[in-house]
């Protein structure tokens, strides 16, 4: 049993770092077409080529961070209508979500979590001026 749970774990991981590559692959390819079109085909020393192997690194880490921010957002947007919103609007709020995925997440935010926490921030303001 401990066996077969360790090989699920793994296969996980291989399934992620082929995610991973596949989104690498284009800027790889982006970094060495840009340094073949210097004339960089077999000579890799000089300022051109430190731009291709920064792309190569860089771009990726960027779409990934990117990536999982909104994954985030998109997370955080859900677990808040399920917790914040009326019971009537509450099923109907995380159907729009899950279904529109970020843009569904980006509708939530703007039309019930600010307005949420603008009549949070009145209501504290007013208390600590009566109080």
């Amino acid at each position: 049993m401990l066996k077969n749970k360790q090989s699920e774990n793994s296969h996980g991981a291989r399934k992620i770092i082929g995610i991973l590559f596949m989104f690498a692959l284009p800027v790889i390819s982006f970094a060495q077409n840009y340094m073949f079109s210097r004339g960089y085909e077999h000579n890799c020393i000089g300022n051109d080529s430190i731009l291709g192997v920064f792309l190569m690194l860089l771009i990726p880490i960027i779409l990934v961070s990117i990536g999982v921010s909104l994954f985030v957002f998109w997370i955080s947007m859900l677990i808040d209508a399920i917790k914040h919103s009326p019971d009537k609007m509450k099923i109907v709020w995380v159907i729009v979500i899950i279904f529109t995925h970020l843009i569904g997440a980006i509708i939530y935010y703007f039309v019930e979590k600010r307005q949420r926490n603008k009549l949070k921030t009145e209501h504290s303001e007013n208390t600590t001026k009566n109080g």
